[in-house]
């Protein structure tokens, strides 16, 4: 009597794999909604010109176009510095602080789509 052994695992791994991205997909989606709502605002360009998008799979990307994108996230520059941000609830590090909320919780968005691995 011989057994026949059948190797799942490669299936497998491009499932977590795709499960993973999905993720990760979802955290990125957060970020970007939890900074655009902590962006400064004045006229409105900074908040509309952004979005996440994938890079590759399991690397996501999070990107504001305007020029003054950075000038906004980091306060400022060598030469200036932004003192009164006109809308409040709004300012400086408005990206990374969201980066670092949803960072804090990934390990749930992990298990939330993990189970779906198979």
């Amino acid at each position: 009597m011989s057994v026949r052994v059948v190797d799942k695992m490669p299936r497998f791994k491009m499932s977590v794999k795709s499960v993973m991205n999905d993720a990760l997909r979802e955290a990125s989606r957060d970020i970007l909604i939890l900074s655009r709502n902590k962006a400064p605002y004045q006229k409105g360009g900074l908040r509309g010109d952004a979005d996440a998008k994938m890079v590759k799979q399991l690397h996501w990307k999070v990107s504001y176009y305007k020029e003054y994108a950075r000038f906004q996230e980091f306060g400022g520059d060598s030469k200036r510095r932004v003192r009164n941000y006109t809308t409040p609830g709004t300012g400086k590090k408005y990206l990374s602080n969201s980066g670092k909320r949803v960072g804090e919780k990934i390990t749930t968005l992990f298990k939330k789509h993990g189970g779906r691995a198979k």
